[in-house]
């Protein structure tokens, strides 16, 4: 290889060094001015943002910025604060973005409070060209939920995403959202005559959004949607929990105070053995469970797998949780903030 030969090649990797370098510093300050203008731009809107100077790195494949302290609250008082999270952006694919935030999440608001601690906590983000959210992807391991004055909330991994339906379409019965959700190993606390498991094994929610919410502050964008016929359909829901197993589809809506209307047909299996443990913590009587069991028989139908399972409509309406004509329970209602004067709902 001659002189002349290797000076070109070391000339050109100096100019892809350099460049890259160039093409780095160029990211990473665009990503700082991106954090500054969105916390410029929360203020703005009232809120208050508290967070330390972000601290860059991740040359020369990625750019990152690690926040070890991030705290947000709304005009309406909820708030967030997190002991660190780190944005990752690599430079072959700007349009996936990458947020870490493990360790505790302290919320509040609406006169409840909770610190929520993970083992690992990520979600990834798909932009746009014109760098819209068009999918988020959020996994969780090994969470833990506390507050004040009761037992710990427990679930060994969660796993949520939602994409943008695109080329979206007009009308409130055309989905402009997809969304899926699931949840294992719920350990829930110690109660008393509690005729199911205490592990909640798996939650998992197949559901789209019909109707495209319009471009304005959250409470104000969900009664619009809603006011305007939109729904979301449950296209499938699983819930295993010994020792009952549900599976149900079904709608889901707003009324006028924005509390959930909710109308499903619910295929569930396991009813005999939850009806025996009802007796034993004296729920109900030995008769009683006895005749349940005979009319619940006579009702059930084999499923694919030939296992008796038993379809029951339940709905929720007003606060009310019904099984065809039975009242199961009364629901408390969703907290919704009054509007604050002079600030975004």
């Amino acid at each position: 290889m001659s002189i002349r030969f290797r000076v070109i090649i070391l000339a050109l990797i100096g100019l892809v060094a350099v460049s890259v370098t160039a093409y780095w510093f160029h990211v990473a300050g665009q990503m700082r001015k991106g954090i500054e203008s969105f916390a410029a731009q929360r203020r703005a809107e009232g809120w208050t943002v508290q967070m330390d100077e972000p601290v860059l790195g991740g040359f020369p494949r990625a750019v990152t910025a690690r926040l070890d302290s991030l705290s947000l609250r709304s005009p309406a008082g909820l708030s967030w604060k997190a002991d660190g999270v780190t944005i990752t952006l690599p430079l072959a694919d700007p349009l996936h973005v990458t947020v870490e935030a493990p360790g505790f999440h302290r919320l509040s608001g609406f006169d409840w409070s909770g610190i929520i601690s993970a083992q690992t906590a990520t979600a990834r983000l798909r932009l746009t060209t014109e760098g819209k959210l068009s999918a988020v992807t959020v996994d969780a391991a090994t969470l833990v939920l506390e507050q004040p004055g009761v037992d710990p909330l427990s679930a060994a991994s969660l796993a949520l995403t939602a994409e943008r339906l695109t080329p979206p379409e007009s009308g409130h019965d055309k989905p402009s959202l997809a969304a899926t959700l699931s949840l294992r190993g719920l350990d829930l606390p110690e109660l008393t005559n509690l005729p199911l498991a205490r592990r909640l094994e798996t939650v998992q929610v197949e559901a789209r959004l019909l109707g495209a919410p319009p471009d304005a502050a959250p409470l104000a964008a969900l009664a619009a949607w809603s006011a305007d016929g939109g729904t979301v359909e449950l296209d499938r829901i699983t819930v295993e929990w010994a020792p009952l197993t549900l599976e149900a589809n079904g709608t889901l809506a707003l009324d006028s105070a924005l509390q959930p209307l909710i109308a499903t047909t619910a295929r569930i299996r396991g009813w005999g053995e939850l009806v025996t443990r009802l007796v034993q913590v004296r729920l109900i009587d030995p008769g009683m469970a006895e005749a349940a069991k005979i009319m619940m028989a006579i009702l059930a139908r084999p499923d694919s797998q030939g296992r008796p399972t038993l379809t029951v409509p339940l709905t929720l309406q007003d606060g009310v949780l019904t099984a065809g004509q039975v009242r199961i329970a009364q629901v408390p209602p969703l907290p919704v903030p009054a509007p604050t004067p002079g600030a975004p709902p």
